[in-house]
């Protein structure tokens, strides 16, 4: 069997000093792999192995809407603006819950309702807008601003205006809202934003996913919840009816450690998966259970690390320490 690890954000940024990361066996798989950079956008990645098709599609037809409403993609989200930068953080990490998710949208349709537009809630992080006519704007995927983005980052196109008077709308219409109200009073983050977006077309090619992602909601292969290591993925492997020959076991527990700039979370979690999956997975390729391991990232430095149990033959290759950047 081959296997993929699709690991978003592994790679740091050039300016971070990280604390130093305990990593014997990926750093073996880093030392003796063939490394292919290639720069991928995070929505590039997350569709390229979590879907098929058009998301879009795949929500109005999980709405039962059909296929030829007008709608675009909304994303709730926390933001700070900073003087020269935005920092957000996605509505997959704020814990928005179901019944708040809910509510947002139907006071947002109330709030436009001469507009006609309707909001309608697909998983509490990913809403859908229902709108009597296409817009005629583009602008990023909500997956592609998380982080820090240029404060002047918005649409393009002949209707850009109303994307960015809606967007500053909808922002102010959050501020004193109720949710926000009880959810500083939790001790959580509010929700002061929403991203519009417009579409991701994915293609989806493993044979078998393993992932917590809700961006996994619409994949069109098997996909289970994530064990809770490798030996526990091994074993579900053994008990499928049909043969297995493509992985991909999706991590992306670090993603919110790049919003967040939070280096020792991140140190934290590689470090544990070294032990779950990266040590257990090279055992299985050196004794040939596994006949090609590889580990995928996105981002400027992002690209394919792949291993076979050959790769550690090439004895004079030197080692390579991980320090946040491959």
């Amino acid at each position: 069997m081959k296997l993929t690890f699709a690991i978003p954000a592994l790679n740091r940024l050039d300016d971070e000093t990280l604390p130093p990361l305990q990593l014997s066996a990926f750093n073996q798989i880093l030392r003796y792999g063939k490394l292919h950079k290639q720069a991928q956008t995070s929505s590039e990645f997350y569709s390229r192995h979590l879907w098929s098709g058009s998301l879009l599609a795949h929500a109005k037809a999980w709405l039962q809407l059909p296929p030829e409403q007008p709608a675009a993609l909304a994303s709730p989200l926390w933001q700070q603006m900073g003087m020269h930068q935005v920092s957000i953080i996605g509505g997959e990490h704020l814990r928005i819950t179901p019944d708040e998710a809910t509510r947002f949208c139907e006071e947002l349709s109330a709030f436009y309702h001469e507009d006609h537009w309707r909001f309608l809630p697909i998983r509490p992080d990913l809403w859908l807008v229902t709108k009597p006519s296409d817009s005629r704007w583009h602008v990023a995927p909500a997956l592609d601003i998380y982080g820090q983005i240029d404060a002047a980052a918005q649409a393009e196109g002949s209707d850009a205006l109303e994307w960015l008077g809606k967007q500053t709308e909808i922002q102010m219409w959050l501020h004193n809202h109720p949710i926000n109200h009880h959810r500083t009073a939790q001790n959580q983050p509010v929700i002061n934003g929403l991203w519009l977006w417009q579409d991701l077309h994915g293609r989806q090619s493993a044979d078998f996913t393993a992932t917590n992602s809700p961006w996994a909601q619409f994949s069109q292969q098997p996909t289970i919840a994530l064990p809770d290591d490798f030996n526990a993925y091994e074993g579900m492997m053994a008990a499928q009816t049909s043969t297995v020959s493509d992985g991909l076991i999706f991590l992306d527990d670090l993603s919110v450690t790049a919003q967040t700039g939070d280096i020792w979370a991140y140190k934290d979690i590689l470090e544990d998966w070294e032990q779950r999956w990266f040590s257990p997975a090279l055992q299985a390729l050196t004794s040939g259970r596994l006949h090609r391991l590889t580990v995928t990232t996105d981002g400027d430095n992002g690209g394919t690390l792949s291993i076979t149990p050959k790769s550690k033959w090439a004895f004079w290759k030197t080692e390579k320490p991980f320090k946040g950047i491959w």
